[in-house]
């Protein structure tokens, strides 16, 4: 018999030990959300904005993200300002906050002005899903060592129905950023 402990699976020669492995396996708690890697977002991050498809004669778009720790509290916030640049010149800037709500993968980005996006720690990913119009926008934020990159798919959105629904990919926004020092 081949019993799951945790991640390691565990041969048991007989019935009893079959039992109590199983047993194991059920109490022994799994890798949990408040155990896995976080995100370590604080500090400021310079990159570049590449979207795709890409548009032949497009200036490119260096970004600026500032982000404060991940909230480890519930009910916590902190500060996530970016800023678009286009050859010197500012030409955007996002002032949100990065809010934990309930829960170690319970998140939101406020953005102001009472739009608020709900987004989820998944793994090592913070992911957040919005419809907007005619579109369906899915972001993932991951951190990889001192590199951060961030992606917002953008779809045509469709209605439900019975059965599948596909959906066009419309374009990927990504921005890929390093830490500074």
């Amino acid at each position: 018999m081949i019993v799951i402990v945790g991640r390691t699976y565990v041969k048991a020669t007989t019935l009893l030990q079959g039992a109590l492995c199983a047993a194991l396996a059920v109490t022994m708690p799994l890798r949990t959300a408040a155990a896995q890697s976080r995100p370590d977002l604080a500090g400021t991050w310079r990159g570049t904005l590449v979207n795709y498809p890409t548009r032949p004669g497009a200036a490119p778009v260096d970004v600026t993200m500032e982000f404060g720790a991940l909230p480890v509290a519930d009910s916590t916030c902190v500060p996530w300002k970016t800023t678009y640049r286009e050859q010197a010149v500012v030409r955007g800037v996002k002032d949100y906050r990065l809010c934990r709500g309930t829960g170690p993968d319970d998140y939101a980005v406020d953005e102001g002005g009472g739009v608020v996006l709900p987004a989820r720690l998944l793994g090592d990913v913070l992911v957040s899903a919005f419809k907007t119009g005619p579109l369906l926008l899915v972001t993932h934020l991951r951190v990889q060592g001192d590199t951060l990159t961030e992606e917002i798919m953008t779809i045509d959105d469709r209605p439900a129905a019975d059965g599948l629904v596909t959906m066009r990919p419309r374009a990927i926004q990504r921005l890929v950023l390093t830490r500074q020092r």
